[in-house]
């Protein structure tokens, strides 16, 4: 897990050193452990590489690294955890290896099956390999965009790089944002992640599940080498099959990713998808399934939001209490928050709904600790149901199609989540269970989208403002620019699945899952932290697509075959609890709080107020209103968000300096 850049001027003036250098330490923290570059005088290539050093400690896993009598040289960001079943097939093929790195089987695996190889690799990974002999650079990124890449093709250069902010050191980068893609963002905030658009204009992203080759005379191909509807499994008929096949899935998953020779751990929130991780964890201890593993794997960090509705102590201390984990609980309030808030923005790089405090925390506070992996449960919720959008979304399905069993089955689910931390809407009394079947006889009628107009017209002339849409969407003007972001309505990929298992494609592929990779991989490497996802395994995920959807949502549970297959495995008040709480931070008590005079003073801003992009006084109003009580942040947070985020980004670029080199670049003819 690492930081990788790049520079090739394939037709224009080599990159001054001491640059290619500053723009390399501006991901430090994504590589504390080791610093390398490598030049290319002839061909003006920069390859540049800031290590966390996880397989191999020593010095022979430096990158950028080379193989194949120099031929071929790698910078990587990423693990690919069955590179000891790979390394022996390679070897059989006559390959010899210098380190116990997963990097060299990487370059091997280039070599011998070129762009192929990535259909091979079980892991997260963006890497970049220089064929010296072909002049021509090959990208990479995993199947979904758990890793990030950016690159940007300025000026006959080619610049690639893991985060938007190590841009920030090039000269012609000044750190504003491109102001149509925050408008579509704050009208998306979700969409952004997915598509080969950013914050910074010129700057664009490789998605996931693509591969990229640029050649000397700068011509780039994008390739997509990854779908995951190509490659789902055949999965047996019953639930009880299914979670069986799961169940063997994911604790291979696990095993796999316990592969380290630095101390892990894992974050643990008591929550159904990180409880499955430890215990799982801890029965793979128990079997003497941990080959591989350091001596120190045995720990878990909690977050605590003492005296808030996000607070999980309880929950997590039973899972700690049943796998003999090591704890380690750390408070977070709203004093840490007023302290760090804005590194916190700056290190996120995005704009979000929320604050990710948390997250951030608990990923500093393993660092201080000695930990160096956290093996976590991100990826469960999009890929097996966990939300309750999807559970109405199913409703509303069941209703429109009169399928009464299925609608009585899901409201009992819906009911389950209520008294988590987010506001779950029911269908209250009779008459609010039989208004979605009178929506389904309309519907059936042909007669419900007329109805639907006809409110509408009504609503925007009794009531004006109920036109105006959400409480963020008020503070937005309406954005009439190009549409670039993703959006589930036009992925040709949905089309013919039903309502629910469209919603799960896309919140995995399109919206709430890639944003969310984004914040923890950039959480987590803000302190030099790797984050493995067992439930990011592609074969998990092929398996998980590949079910019906009421092995997903249904019977009274989300998450429904994750919960059949921990029978005996977890606590069973932890399998069969209901109510979901958000790894979020307690925002609005925190902004009547140690935040109060924060959020003021950055509203009042003569740029925020003044801005082009947002309403700035309705948004300063929603502030103050929100700062007594009265309404909440949530609505002009991600205003709030994007405005320190660019103020941070424009700093940042001017006070960036050339750092000078280490000693650790060596040209090549």
């Amino acid at each position: 897990m690492c930081g990788v850049t790049g520079y090739w001027a394939y037709s224009s003036s080599d990159l001054a050193e001491a640059v290619f250098t500053a723009f390399t330490h501006s991901l430090a923290h994504r590589g504390p452990d080791g610093f390398g570059i490598e030049h290319f005088p002839e061909a003006r290539l920069w390859l540049g590489h800031r290590r966390l050093a996880i397989l191999d400690l020593s010095e022979q896993g430096r990158q950028p690294m080379p193989y194949a009598e120099q031929r071929y040289w790698l910078t990587y960001n990423g693990e690919v955890y069955n590179y000891l079943e790979l390394r022996e097939e390679l070897r059989d093929l006559g390959h010899r290896f210098v380190t116990n790195t997963d990097s060299e089987v990487i370059l091997a695996a280039y070599a011998q099956w070129g762009p192929e190889c990535q259909l091979r690799f079980n892991g997260m990974w963006a890497f970049a390999i220089w064929d010296a002999h072909e002049r021509r650079l090959f990208l990479s990124r995993d199947r979904f965009g758990v890793k990030p890449l950016h690159y940007s093709d300025h000026a006959g250069a080619f610049v690639f790089a893991s985060e938007l902010k190590a841009f920030l050191t090039l000269p012609w980068i000044d750190g504003a944002f491109d102001p149509e893609i925050v408008a579509e963002t704050l009208s998306n905030i979700n969409g952004q992640e997915a598509t080969p658009y950013t914050l910074l204009p010129g700057v664009r992203r490789l998605p996931a599940g693509h591969s990229m080759v640029v050649e000397a005379d700068g011509s780039i191909r994008i390739n997509t080498w990854w779908k995951t509807l190509d490659h789902l499994p055949r999965p047996r008929s019953s639930l009880k099959e299914q979670a069986e096949e799961f169940r063997v899935l994911f604790f291979d998953a696990c095993r796999l990713r316990l592969r380290s020779d630095v101390p892990l751990a894992t974050a643990l929130s008591g929550g159904l998808d990180s409880s499955a991780i430890a215990c799982t964890l801890a029965e793979l201890g128990r079997r003497g399934a941990v080959e591989g593993a350091p001596k120190d794997w045995q720990r878990a960090f909690v977050a605590c939001f003492v005296g808030t509705p996000y607070d999980e102590r309880q929950y997590a201390k039973q899972v700690i209490d049943h796998t003999g984990m090591v704890p380690d609980y750390r408070d977070v309030d709203d004093h840490q928050a007023l302290k760090d808030i804005e590194r916190v923005v700056f290190d996120h790089e995005g704009i979000n709904f929320q604050m990710y405090l948390g997250a951030w925390s608990i990923y500093r506070a393993m660092r201080c600790t000695g930990i160096r992996v956290s093996i976590d449960g991100h990826g469960s919720d999009e890929l097996v149901g966990g939300y309750h959008f999807y559970v109405n979304r199913a409703i509303d399905a069941a209703a429109e199609s009169l399928d009464l069993r299925r609608y009585l089955d899901l409201s009992g689910v819906l009911a389950g989540l209520i008294g988590g931390s987010t506001s779950v809407p029911t269908h209250a009394g009779l008459l609010g269970k039989l208004r979605p079947f009178a929506r389904g006889l309309l519907a059936h009628l042909h007669l419900l989208a007329p109805l639907r107009a006809a409110v509408i017209t009504c609503r925007s002339l009794l009531m004006p403002e109920a036109s105006h849409g959400s409480a963020l969407g008020r503070l937005l003007p309406s954005y009439a620019g190009p549409h670039r972001l993703y959006d589930e309505a036009s992925d040709p990929q949905v089309a013919g699945m039903s309502p629910l298992q469209a919603m799960l494609f896309s919140w995995f592929h399109g919206l709430m899952l890639p944003t969310l990779l984004r914040v923890f991989d950039r959480a987590s490497m803000a302190h030099g932290i790797e984050v493995r996802m067992p439930f990011m395994d592609w074969q998990v995920v092929t398996y998980g697509f590949a079910l019906p959807e009421t092995s997903k949502i249904g019977a009274g549970y989300t998450k429904l075959v994750l919960r059949e297959a921990m029978q005996g495995i977890l606590p069973e008040p932890i399998r069969l609890r209901t109510n979901k709480i958000g790894f979020i931070a307690p925002m609005q008590s925190w902004a009547c709080g140690a935040l109060k005079p924060w959020l003021l003073d950055l509203s009042a801003n003569r740029s925020f107020i003044e801005s082009s992009v947002w309403n700035g006084p309705a948004a300063r109003a929603a502030v103050e209103r929100a700062v007594d009580g009265k309404a909440s942040i949530d609505p002009v947070w991600p205003i709030l968000n994007a405005y320190v985020l660019e103020q941070a980004f424009k700093v940042r670029a001017r006070t960036a300096t050339p750092k000078e080199s280490a000693g650790c670049s060596r040209s090549r003819s």
